[in-house]
């Protein structure tokens, strides 16, 4: 995989760019809820297209790009009339790029047809892979040692007194996790837009505490995408004015914001890149499908856009793998981080300077110096983009079945 580099194309992050920030479209409203939270139309676009990008380089595996790959890809991106347009779109130029790569000028026997599903098939599945996400301070470590799911018990420790505060409160599971779990697992996906959504909001429990959870609905006036561009003045602000929604007590409320300050600090969250690790499908048993030579022995009788469908849809949306992935058995790749996205810029790391904060209910002025290193944890376990079960549920309409039911809509079935 040469990801490294693609992913690192100014032009696809050009095409990111405007896709996030699309005036035609931002603001139109998607009937996409994740977690509870309100989801910009944009955004959803986002992962659409990112999903695309990947199922590309997974199945095309150049090197570069096709020469018209990112013109196509920019001319639908700026064109689209809604997400069923996208997708449709978007499946169809991964349809006449394999079929450029496999020298295909027309795709119109059965011979042909079956030969094109193959390729995509043994490319996607058979020698394909699934994903998990996680923040990027921890990326040396995932390359070195692999993908672990022991428990940072100082962690879990700070978990648990904010979540105690929150539900005095009345404000329950504000830490959506199971925080008296002695072994968890790692959550692993087959579906590359579930492994971004979760790569740039991980970990999950900061996200939510921070501008996400379904209590910030109750506030009136915060930063959304406070935690997406890892803004840590925002996102203290954000949570200073839940903790004052919820009339805590001066010292409940400093206990909370001194373990979110060490918690950002300890993951160096400013500097935060989102990370996938790409583990073999073949590695996790999920290198086959049984219904392969049903969909190749029907390419006479059904779509070929709905039979690639069928194949690259996610069917593994939520892996739980409960033993430790070796380094050898994965691939970790630096993808392009939302503030990247956002600003078309890609990112230089700034030298870190000390900040000063008000808290304005109590008038207490907070100094954080965020040269301050805490070395993160080898066990990974919390600080990994584990998956909210519910959250993953509502993202189904993206890694299960996204394209198979838009596409039965359109061709009828």
């Amino acid at each position: 995989m040469n990801f490294k580099s693609l992913l690192r194309n100014q032009k696809l992050l050009t095409i990111l760019h405007n896709t996030l920030v699309n005036n035609i479209t931002k603001n139109k409203v998607s009937n996409v809820s994740i977690g509870g939270e309100s989801y910009a139309y944009n955004q959803y676009s986002l992962l659409i297209v990112m999903d695309l990008v990947i199922k590309y380089q997974i199945i095309i595996n150049d090197g570069t790009y096709h020469p018209y790959f990112l013109k196509r890809l920019e001319e639908i991106t700026s064109s689209y009339k809604d997400h069923q347009d996208l997708v449709i779109k978007g499946n169809n130029l991964l349809i006449d790029t394999v079929a450029s790569k496999l020298n295909m000028t027309v795709i119109t026997t059965r011979e042909d047809k079956q030969k094109l599903l193959s390729y995509i098939y043994d490319k996607y599945i058979v020698n394909g892979y699934c994903f998990h996400s996680f923040p990027s301070v921890f990326k040396k470590n995932v390359e070195e040692i692999g993908l672990t799911g022991e428990i940072d018990y100082k962690e879990l420790s700070d978990l648990k007194r904010i979540n105690y505060i929150f539900a005095n409160h009345n404000y329950k599971d504000i830490i959506s996790r199971d925080l008296t779990i002695r072994n968890k697992p790692i959550y692993i996906t087959d579906s590359p837009a579930m492994a971004y959504y979760y790569a740039f909001r991980s970990p999950e429990y900061l996200a939510e505490l921070t501008s996400l959870s379904k209590y910030y609905k109750n506030i009136q006036y915060y930063d959304k995408n406070a935690f997406y561009e890892k803004n840590y003045h925002a996102c203290k602000s954000n949570l200073v004015s839940l903790c004052t929604h919820v009339n805590m007590t001066v010292k409940e409320e400093n206990t909370v914001l001194k373990s979110f300050d060490k918690r950002w600090h300890s993951l160096n969250m400013s500097n935060s890149t989102p990370c996938i690790a790409f583990i073999k499908r073949s590695d996790l048993a999920k290198d086959s499908l049984p219904n392969i030579d049903d969909i190749l022995a029907n390419v006479d009788k059904i779509d070929l856009l709905y039979l690639v469908s069928k194949i690259t849809d996610s069917k593994y949306p939520i892996i739980r793998r409960y033993s430790d992935i070796n380094s050898l058995y994965l691939s970790v790749i630096t993808m392009p981080s939302y503030t990247e996205i956002k600003n078309n810029r890609f990112m230089t790391l700034e030298k870190s300077k000390t900040k000063v904060t008000t808290n304005l209910k109590t008038k207490k002025t907070y100094q954080n110096n965020n040269q301050e290193e805490i070395k993160p944890s080898i066990k990974l376990s919390y600080n990994y983009g584990n998956a909210n079960i519910v959250a993953l549920l509502g993202l189904l309409l993206i890694s299960l079945g996204l394209t198979l039911s838009i596409i039965l809509k359109v061709i009828g079935g």
